[in-house]
């Protein structure tokens, strides 16, 4: 404490004093005033002191920490921290709340004295957190299914082991080494038994230490490239659909995706307010950062077709399609791919954005060029996604340019 702040302590103290000396010569009744009102302020501390345990409304007075709400549930403030009782600001919810938070601070305080070993069984701890699932997230029948799925495959011959750091390697490594699964699943597998981990090292639970445990276990998979549509492919689909289905407005669709290289969920929520045909645009959100507007650009046989849907339009909305969502297009084009016999698994509309970018390649754009047409954020990306369908195409220029 430094000397000013000292010194001005002391001198609050002394005007307090000099005040109290001065009520009690001139007015000795005000000095009785205040002396009744301490006795009644320590009478009700003392009251508080011998509240009933788990009395609604106050946390009961032999348990550290103190209860607050926040909403319309219980918290416990211990140690700098919030705790979530899940119970709720009731009568039955404080002697929930209180019981709770005893038996709680009972395994914490044991453990930090080294009374307990702050592991159990890990069956015996993923049941709890199950229970902690049922009550306080309200997850699905389905997803507790999937957490116990993911732990049995993963700790199937350790369930009656400790859960230590010891036996979490272990089963992380004979798991990672011996199963056949593809390594999205395993992936998937992994991020479930971490929330699980994440559970279970958290300041109320604290069996383990809090870390990322499966971090050197999670898999690389490449990315499967699908081939786009060849234009063999494209115009039997519009006579599939323009003669047979006679569903002019799926080939209007597939005609502007061929033409622009759209994605099937940007050209569903195009307003028709949003076409600029003088400047040759289309105003488009950013597929990740929706406030940011890019531009997709038009062609006039674009433009014509653009035409032909709003002439044709079906529906009463401002938006170019009818469509409200992609799922009876995307319905629409795998039955066309099974009456055509033309169906690669994963394809869908995305084939038709890679056969714009080749079919911009193969007519000599450069990567720039490619880059700005199809609106990607950086270069890697044209060079990543559409690289391997065009290297017969690579190899044809090199052939004629360096002769």
């Amino acid at each position: 404490m430094t000397d000013t702040k000292r010194a001005k302590i002391q001198e609050q103290v002394q005007s307090i004093v000099n005040n109290i000396y001065y009520c009690y010569n001139t007015s000795p009744d005000v000095i009785s005033v205040i002396a009744r009102f301490v006795d009644g302020e320590i009478e009700k501390i003392q009251n508080k002191k011998n509240i009933p345990k788990n009395y609604a409304g106050f946390l009961a007075n032999d348990l550290p920490g103190f209860a607050r709400v926040r909403g319309n549930k219980i918290y416990i403030r211990y140690k700098h921290k919030d705790i979530a009782t899940g119970f709720n600001d009731t009568p039955s919810g404080w002697k929930l709340a209180n019981k709770w938070w005893r038996e709680k601070i009972e395994n914490i305080e044991a453990v930090a004295n080294g009374e307990k070993d702050a592991s159990d069984t890990i069956a015996n701890i993923f049941q709890k957190f199950i229970e902690y699932k049922k009550q306080y997230d309200k997850v699905s029948k389905t997803t507790l299914k999937l957490y116990e799925y993911r732990i049995k495959i993963v700790f199937g011959d350790y369930l009656n082991e400790l859960l230590t750091e010891k036996i979490i390697k272990i089963a992380l490594e004979k798991f990672i080494t011996k199963t056949k699964l593809s390594p999205t699943t395993i992936n998937n597998i992994l991020v479930g038994v971490q929330i699980f981990f994440k559970w279970a090292s958290d300041d109320e639970q604290q069996y383990i230490a809090p870390k990322y445990y499966i971090k050197k276990y999670k898999q690389s998979s490449p990315k499967k490239i699908r081939p786009p549509y060849t234009e063999e492919e494209y115009l039997m689909f519009i006579d599939y659909f323009e003669n047979e289905t006679k569903h002019e407005e799926m080939s209007l669709l597939l005609q502007f995706l061929w033409n622009t290289g759209a994605r099937i969920s940007e050209s569903l929520n195009i307003k028709i307010a949003d076409i600029d045909f003088k400047n040759n645009y289309i105003i488009i959100p950013n597929k990740k950062f929706k406030s940011q507007q890019e531009t997709l650009l038009l062609t006039d046989e674009t433009k014509e077709i653009i035409q032909k849907i709003i002439t044709l339009k079906q529906s009463k909305t401002d938006k170019l399609f009818s469509w409200s969502s992609k799922v009876t297009p995307i319905k629409n084009l795998e039955n066309a791919e099974s009456k055509l016999e033309i169906k690669i698994r994963g394809r869908g509309f995305h084939g038709f954005r890679r056969s714009f970018a080749d079919r911009l390649f193969e007519s000599g754009f450069d990567m720039p060029e490619i880059q700005e047409a199809m609106r990607h954020r950086t270069i890697n990306t044209t060079l990543e996604h559409y690289k391997s369908f065009n290297k017969t195409n690579i190899i044809k220029k090199l052939n004629e340019k360096l002769k």
